[in-house]
């Protein structure tokens, strides 16, 4: 039986907590969710790029799928991020992503690796071979060094149908032939916030957002706007988030992320090195995004 499919047009990119010691913080984790849920919040991707998956351990990974269950209490979707560099890695991470009662996987290709299409193939279908939770699969060539093609895309989806979705960071013009071939049914979500409404008009269903760790409810409005062909207004909206956006990016966005999140009160931790925290000029800013009361 074919699970219903959780990849809904906003979710949100979580950071992982780390302490000062760079230890997975579990207060955190349960500080960061609770945010979530207080902002209405639809879902999460736990354990993606954002969440640091590839300075984690597969240890520390599950620890925190597990602990972000408890924590959601079963009000938040919960997608799991599984990529990893070895496929028996991904596959342990699949089967605690199914035993935690996930709502779904995001699965995306090793880094570096430069695999064929004929191996990323194999490596989809192994972790599929082990869980019957909703996939979507992470094309992101310009991280990995590998570009998922769609006639391999094609062809998983109808050998392993519980792939019903696709996050495109490639080639955006790939958005409406996967919709056409597809059908409605099957999304496709970016992880661009500064283009989200550019993706939205070319075809994409939504996003996996990172700035909506500090503008949840914005940017959830803007992705209804855009649902509902109201383009000129979710611009507008869009363009008033666009310089804290740019300042973000230029800072650093897991950096600038988790300190705005802590200076809320929001215990997000620090990042891994050799990611660093903030320097006083950077801090400075950032201020007016906290002292205006944004982040909630």
């Amino acid at each position: 039986m074919i699970k219903q499919n959780p990849f809904v047009p906003f979710s949100i990119a979580m950071v992982t907590p780390f302490d000062d010691k760079e230890n997975l913080s579990l207060s955190g984790i349960y500080s960061l969710i609770d945010y979530y849920k207080k902002n209405q919040v639809p879902a999460l991707l736990i354990s993606g790029s954002t969440g640091e998956q590839h300075s984690m351990s597969i240890e520390e990974r599950i620890t925190l799928l597990r602990e972000a269950r408890l924590a959601g209490e079963e009000k938040l979707l919960l997608i799991g991020g599984v990529a990893a560099v070895r496929t028996s890695d991904a596959i342990r991470l699949a089967e605690a992503a199914q035993r935690e009662n996930l709502d779904g996987i995001m699965l995306g290709f090793p880094p570096y690796l430069r695999m064929s299409q004929r191996e990323a193939a194999e490596y989809v279908k192994k972790v599929c071979a082990v869980t019957d939770l909703p996939i979507m699969l992470y094309n992101n060539p310009s991280r990995t060094g590998f570009n998922l093609e769609l006639t391999t895309l094609y062809d998983l989806v109808e050998s392993c149908p519980q792939i019903q979705a696709l996050k495109e960071a490639g080639n955006p013009s790939n958005a409406p032939l996967v919709k056409n071939k597809l059908g409605p049914s099957f999304s496709v979500l970016t992880g661009f916030d500064i283009h989200l409404l550019d993706n939205m008009q070319n075809g994409y269903d939504g996003i996996t957002s990172i700035i909506g760790n500090i503008f949840p409810k914005e940017i959830q409005q803007i992705v209804q706007l855009g649902k509902n062909n109201e383009w000129k207004l979710a611009e507008d909206q869009l363009s008033k988030l666009l310089p804290t956006m740019h300042t973000i990016l230029e800072i650093g966005t897991l950096r600038a992320i988790k300190y705005v999140l802590t200076e809320n009160n929001i215990n997000a931790g620090i990042c891994r090195e050799p990611l660093s925290i903030l320097s006083k000029q950077e801090k400075a800013s950032l201020s007016d995004i906290f002292n205006k009361g944004e982040v909630r």
